[in-house]
């Protein structure tokens, strides 16, 4: 991965408490950074949050969300109903949906990507943490990577910018961050 560069490292980032003041996340990229980053994409922004307890989740309307807890199930209750999500198995939601985190066996964090909703001139950008699912073509082929494992130049939950002839592979432990 001769072309990658990282472009946020985790570690380097002071925590920010969540909207509610329930828990807390550090944000990897802005909204404004996002359109830095992606000008042909909707505004996005990446975060890592640490769930520690059970309790309700921010209202973020006008976004829509793709959430993904890295090291154990979790509950998520959304609008009345109950949904389970783990590594791998992401959720999507609207920012607006009344949702909390109902059951949670022990601490761990989750990988919240937030695009902004309803820019119908913009495609979204999306997030798989399957390698195998990410597009083959140029069009589909991830942008970004998220570092779920330290690797051999980088840290967990690193952010990578992919250069042209990168990609995300089986055994990697990145999360292909791509488009729609």
């Amino acid at each position: 991965m001769d072309g990658m560069e990282i472009i946020a490292s985790f570690v380097d980032i002071v925590p920010v408490p969540w909207a509610n003041g329930a828990g807390e996340t550090t944000e990897l990229v802005s909204l404004d950074a996002s359109t830095a980053l992606t000008p042909d994409r909707r505004p996005w922004r990446l975060s890592i949050a640490r769930l520690e307890r059970t309790g309700p989740f921010s209202s973020l309307p006008g976004l829509d969300r793709t959430f993904l807890p890295t090291d154990a199930e979790v509950v998520l209750d959304i609008a009345g109903t109950a949904h389970r999500a783990g590594p791998g198995s992401p959720l999507r939601f609207s920012g607006s949906d009344a949702v909390a985190l109902t059951d949670l066996a022990g601490p761990t964090f989750a990988v919240n990507l937030m695009v902004v909703a309803d820019e119908a001139a913009l495609p979204p950008l999306t997030m798989t943490l399957d390698p195998e699912a990410a597009g083959t073509s140029e069009s589909a082929r991830p942008r970004f990577a998220l570092a779920l494992a330290d690797g051999p130049d980088w840290r967990r939950f690193d952010l990578l910018r992919l250069g042209d002839g990168d990609a995300v592979g089986p055994g990697d432990r990145l999360g292909g961050i791509g488009f729609a």
